[in-house]
């Protein structure tokens, strides 16, 4: 299933939750946010944490694959079609040591 927008990985989260027979509330509590929460980005919150989204279909079990993508060489992508999110991240994260304190 493709996501192209803020609605439907609403739509994601709202059917794997109740796939593991979860409320909003239950799964809120397991990965540290409110019902509400919940509620609000399975309605298409289109200004939610991506990283309580991620922790959240993460605790539910759903992983997410991205296609090609336009910065790949084509001899790259051919011989790899799938890419793992987690390294894409890894490979575009800036180091702890250069991040600014607040």
């Amino acid at each position: 299933m493709w996501a192209h927008s803020a609605a439907e990985i609403g739509k994601i989260l709202a059917a794997a939750r109740r796939h593991h027979r979860l409320t909003q509330a239950a799964l809120g509590q397991a990965i540290g946010a409110s019902q509400k929460w919940v509620s609000e980005v399975e309605m298409g919150k289109e200004t939610a944490q991506i990283g309580k989204v991620l922790r959240a279909l993460s605790h539910l079990g759903v992983r997410l694959q991205s296609g090609a993508t336009p910065w790949e060489e084509t001899a790259q992508a051919a011989s790899n079609p799938h890419i793992c999110l987690a390294d894409i991240i890894s490979a575009n994260s800036v180091p702890q040591s250069f991040r600014r304190h607040r």
